[in-house]
């Protein structure tokens, strides 16, 4: 049985923004992929899981980022699984250039939820055959606390989700709230820095067509950043800072 999982990747251009770098919510993309190479491996890939009328969904992340990826760059990406308890099932993630050079690294905590009834399912009644990798040291603090919205001068933004950005398991993916965090953020405050630590929770999926309300506050490097429904109902809050570019 594979403890971790290893693979290697090109940064494409599409995958960058105007200054050459990986966006962050490419970033989240490839979490999200080599995660599920490795759970293929495991026997809890989606398809597996999808057969047994569950799927994971990303609940809590913590990212830090000491330099972001560049256009053309190679990039080795190492996950795995954490020990699970009867709500979570946490996910940790390394980013490297060949070298070793370190870029980045992320913990996160999914949840199981039932296809049908979208409830949570704990993994410890599922019988996952997860490794144990309780010899491999955490590289970052999962997210325990959730960050609340906090700052100056809050701006409020209206978003309706579009077609691309739903996925296969008929709600907004994970990896656009990330990209509509950067895209409130603006061009102006990421002109040479980029999102240094991120602390998130998804807090209700996304499944209809409604519009949104997205709030950002920002304070210094800090900033808060929240969406919800046209009735107030929180969908995802995340907190974290601005980090100069090397």
């Amino acid at each position: 049985m594979n403890k971790t999982h290893t693979e290697s990747f090109a940064v494409r251009a599409t995958d960058c923004d105007l200054y050459r770098r990986m966006r962050l919510d490419a970033l989240f993309v490839a979490m999200q992929e080599g995660g599920e190479h490795h759970a293929l491996t495991l026997g809890a890939g989606y398809d597996e899981m999808m057969d047994r009328g569950l799927f994971f969904a990303l609940a809590r992340i913590h990212v830090s980022t000491l330099r972001a990826p560049r256009c053309e760059e190679t990039v080795v990406h190492t996950t795995w699984p954490g020990a699970m308890n009867r709500f979570f099932c946490p996910r940790y993630h390394v980013f490297s250039l060949p070298d070793g050079t370190p870029l980045a690294a992320a913990g996160a905590l999914w949840v199981m939820l039932d296809a049908r009834q979208r409830r949570i399912v704990s993994p410890q009644k599922v019988g996952l055959d997860f490794p144990d990798n309780s010899d491999l040291p955490a590289p970052i603090d999962l997210p325990m606390r959730l960050p609340v919205l906090r700052g100056e001068a809050a701006r409020v933004f209206t978003r309706t989700p579009v077609y691309s950005e739903f996925d296969i398991n008929g709600h907004v993916n994970n990896t656009k709230y990330i990209a509509w965090l950067c895209d409130a953020l603006g061009t102006a405050a990421l002109d040479g820095a980029y999102i240094g630590d991120l602390v998130a929770g998804y807090e209700k999926e996304i499944r209809g067509q409604d519009p949104l309300s997205l709030t950002l506050a920002q304070q210094e490097n800090a900033f808060s950043f929240q969406i919800t429904s046209g009735s107030g109902e929180k969908h995802f809050v995340a907190g974290g800072t601005l980090r100069a570019e090397p």
